[in-house]
């Protein structure tokens, strides 16, 4: 049985950022992924349609705050531009008066989201909105969200500190982060089933590929995979299974194309937002990198449901929408080849990060705390500030290690 010092499962951004800085710290680790690849949920596609294509994070939120800024200098990555927003609605993009109208209803209902003091349903705050932007609010929440109002809570979302412009990064994100794990020691394809640690002094984790043994262990999976996906014995202490079911995981699944031809005419590179009412969250980035192609973001609860119904039916509607504000020649343009993932089926993840149940914002901080100071929980569920994000977790990350590593001194 292979011994090691501690042992981090996962190797996404929390888990890379616990790696990297444990070695810092001259502790020896392995890193155990599930999956093919390093990244958790910032992958890049290269091959489908011969351009990166992220399947998962796309921007580098709050630049000022962000390490991987600095890091994606540091290893040459491009950190491109901020996007124009743009709104559309039955095929045609709004007036600038309307467009105002729009934005302005938008902020008010975060700003009055931001100044609340009391947990709850966000939906709790909008009972009586009658603003015909109303919808385009609740799309944006579930872009950003993942769930509906009803199943968000207020403060938890109130938390997080929007600053500066989110920046995408054209070569993908996921480049970025399977770079930032070079020479790690990392075994890929390697999903972990049971930690044992009734053992005092000695953890036994459970592989597809053996029996590892390990002082302490940095758990930096989703609380979809910590809920289901692994077996502790003895069982997590209630109070940690209470944090896990708090946070249940929100929905954004993609699908992109690319075009034959160039079908957007003169349009700059954008983050376009058609309004197709409240129950449907729908995101493009249009023309990234100047490329002739299209990238959906399908949110909220609806995510789930059209992703459910499998590549087909969302290339389908993709197709619906973008023919809506362009025209069906856009329709013959399209290459056969399409990006599809659904995060919501992938049992590893479980959907694409994790948010608060109404009144139960605290549940971050509870799902970071230790456990009989060998457990050691990362990642962006547990950011009490940057949840949802790659920073977060990367932070998370950090904390965890240094967490860890003294604890054996």
């Amino acid at each position: 049985m292979t011994e090691i010092d501690i042992v981090v499962i996962g190797a996404g951004a929390a888990g890379i950022a616990a790696a990297r800085r444990l070695g810092e710290l001259r502790a020896t680790c392995l890193v155990l992924e599930a999956a093919a690849v390093a990244g958790g949920r910032c992958r890049t596609d290269h091959g489908t349609l011969g351009i990166p294509v992220d399947l998962g994070a796309h921007w580098l939120h709050s630049p000022r705050r962000n390490p991987l800024i600095g890091l994606a200098a540091a290893t040459g990555a491009r950190i491109g531009q901020p996007l124009e927003t743009r709104y559309s609605a039955n095929g045609s993009w709004l007036s600038d008066e309307d467009a105002a109208a729009c934005v302005a209803h938008v902020d008010h209902c975060f700003d009055r989201i931001a100044a609340a003091t009391q947990d709850g349903a966000v939906a709790d705050l909008f009972a009586d909105a009658t603003s015909p932007w109303h919808a385009a609010f609740l799309a944006e929440f579930a872009a950003k969200q993942g769930l509906a109002p009803e199943q968000s809570s207020i403060l938890d979302f109130a938390r997080y500190p929007w600053e500066g412009d989110d920046l995408p990064v054209p070569d993908g994100f996921g480049t970025l982060l399977a770079g930032l794990a070079s020479g790690l020691n990392l075994h890929l394809a390697t999903p972990v089933r049971r930690v044992d640690w009734s053992e005092r002094g000695r953890l036994r984790i459970a592989t597809d590929q053996g029996d590892i043994a390990a002082r302490a262990v940095i758990l930096t999976v989703s609380p979809h995979v910590l809920g289901s996906g692994i077996r502790f014995d003895p069982p997590l202490p209630d109070w940690k299974r209470d944090a896990v079911a708090a946070l249940p995981m929100g929905h954004c699944n993609k699908l992109a194309l690319r075009f034959e031809r160039p079908v957007f005419g003169d349009l700059a590179p954008c983050l376009v937002m058609p309004l197709r009412g409240a129950r449907e969250s729908v995101e493009f980035v249009l023309r990234e990198d100047c490329r002739d192609s299209a990238v959906c973001m399908v949110n909220g609860p609806f995510a789930r449901e059209l992703a459910a119904a499998g590549a087909g039916a969302m290339r389908d509607y993709v197709l619906e929408c973008l023919v809506e504000m362009f025209g069906s020649d856009l329709r013959r343009a399209a290459a056969p080849e399409s990006v599809f993932v659904n995060w919501d089926a992938d049992p590893f993840f479980g959907g694409c990060y994790a948010v608060a149940r109404p009144g139960r914002a605290d549940m971050r901080a509870v799902l970071a705390q230790p456990v009989a100071d060998r457990l050691f929980f990362a990642g962006e569920a547990t950011s009490p500030e940057f949840m949802g994000d790659v920073h977060g977790a990367w932070f998370s990350g950090i904390a965890a290690a240094e967490a860890a590593a003294a604890s054996g001194q």
